[in-house]
């Protein structure tokens, strides 16, 4: 049976599988729950997505972004916080064992018809602290898929273990350009390559893929004629644990800043209120902000 034609199943149990789970995310860097999202769901969060969507792809945007697809906030739409705090969501969390996780943000990527790969990058921006290289996750990306994603389509790919250990495209991408690699002005270039490691993860609509934000990873072209939408919600899994100057960035990064409002002023206060609980609370310390850097060092082997 199709995942599209599967009743909304009930929350993930908390049994034995959850260690299997725990140790590939440790060990590859990700790991995947099948059917998370029923069919309702999915049809749910694929129309709020267009709302998002609709307005704001225009010719210029998608030349500026056509090797990596539209990334839009998801919290133009209220109907979102269904999906950040949904009870499948936690019970994953609590699976890889992690019983107080905190939303970041989260974004709609869409990658539209007879468009590029996206190109190779990670998404941790601490690599100048050690919390970086331990083995823990201090950041996870969760990629809710909205339609049925395969190789054809542009599916994920990744490079198990690149969490960990350095590879060659740690270098190539260290002063790579993010601008021109969005427009693909070098197809050339490594961050567009295939290579011997890489994984592929194709998906049914209603799955949900959990990467470690160090973990390499791409995606294939989108070679059909139908956009390929998926949902990437970042977490903190475990704040109360972090050093005191990384609890200071992520405060700033989600807005619990009184400079940067987060909790957008539309969104009814029923809403509003359920964000404002699924966020980590203020750091109130005095200790600076973690600077932002997106390069592994030599820590990295």
């Amino acid at each position: 049976m199709d995942v599209m034609d599967e009743p909304i199943a009930s929350p993930l149990p908390d049994t034995a599988p959850a260690r299997t789970e725990r140790a590939r995310l440790l060990s590859d860097g990700y790991t995947v729950f099948p059917g998370v999202l029923g069919r309702d769901e999915v049809l749910r969060y694929r129309a709020l997505a267009r709302r998002i969507l609709a307005p704001q792809q225009a010719r210029e945007y998608q030349e500026k972004h056509v090797a990596i697809g539209s990334l839009f906030d998801l919290l133009r739409e209220a109907g979102f916080v269904d999906l950040i705090g949904h009870p499948r969501a936690r019970a994953a969390l609590r699976r890889l064992g992690f019983d107080e996780p905190y939303y970041e943000h989260g974004i709609v990527f869409n990658k539209l018809p007879r468009t590029p790969r996206t190109f190779w990058h990670q998404d941790c921006t601490t690599w100048n602290h050690q919390l970086a290289y331990e083995p823990e996750p201090h950041e996870l990306i969760f990629i809710y898929y909205l339609v049925d994603t395969t190789r054809h389509n542009g599916c994920l790919r990744v490079i198990p273990g690149s969490h960990r250990r350095r590879h060659p495209l740690h270098e190539s991408l260290r002063d790579a350009s993010i601008p021109d690699l969005e427009r693909m002005r070098d197809p050339s270039s490594p961050a567009f390559h295939s290579y011997p490691d890489e994984v592929s993860l194709p998906v049914n609509a209603g799955d949900l893929v959990v990467i470690d934000v160090r973990l390499l990873h791409a995606t294939h072209a989108n070679d059909s004629d139908e956009d390929r939408t998926a949902l990437s919600l970042w977490y903190i899994p475990a704040c109360r644990d972090l050093p005191e100057c990384v609890r200071a960035r992520f405060t700033l990064r989600t807005g619990l800043d009184e400079r940067m409002p987060y909790v957008p002023a539309h969104w009814p206060d029923d809403a509003a209120a359920r964000l404002r609980a699924l966020l980590p609370a203020a750091y109130e310390g005095s200790t600076a902000a973690l600077p932002w850097d997106n390069a592994p060092d030599e820590r990295l082997r």
